[in-house]
């Protein structure tokens, strides 16, 4: 009796030890500097990955960070699942739903503040994020932090929006 419950026990222990080892996503990041505005930039990276025609682009929704006093911008590429605050009655998948967000998306523009003491408003499940920063009066500072697939996409993007220097 003692031996089948041990022997139950170490088949269920090594079974939900292999259960666990499933695919991980490969995430890759990217950096480099550009020439040109950071807005002007992240605005055509928009614009292009939204004149994109692979499915896994066209499906991406884009929030749009903006912060003026250091001179940066954020882009965060969401899957449609994953964007913050879509629910099923404003889904662009539900024929019903009264969508607000089609389109460019506008910059929400926030003043940064280090260690706020408050965790951020951003969902951590983007796809992407590419953070452009201005280091001098002609260049940008561009990282680029995702998966794989997406990634490498948006910094092919962003290499034909500005050039690199």
């Amino acid at each position: 009796m003692n031996k089948s419950i041990v022997s139950l026990l170490i088949l269920s222990c090594l079974l939900s030890g292999c259960a666990n080892t499933g695919l991980k996503e490969e995430t890759l990041t990217y950096g480099g500097k550009f020439t040109g505005n950071h807005a002007a930039l992240a605005r055509c990276v928009v614009d292009k990955l939204q004149s994109d025609s692979r499915y896994n682009i066209t499906g991406l929704q884009y929030e749009l960070w903006s912060y003026p006093d250091i001179e940066t911008t954020e882009l965060y590429g969401y899957q449609l699942n994953d964007v913050p605050g879509v629910y099923a009655r404003n889904s662009p998948n539900n024929p019903d739903a009264v969508g607000t967000y089609y389109g460019t998306p506008v910059a929400k523009t926030h003043v940064y503040t280090k260690n706020m003491g408050r965790p951020p408003e951003i969902n951590p499940k983007y796809s992407f994020l590419l953070t452009l920063k201005r280091t001098d009066s002609e260049t940008v500072v561009g990282t680029l932090n995702g998966k794989s697939y997406e990634s490498r996409i948006v910094w092919e993007k962003l290499h034909s929006c500005g050039g690199s220097s």
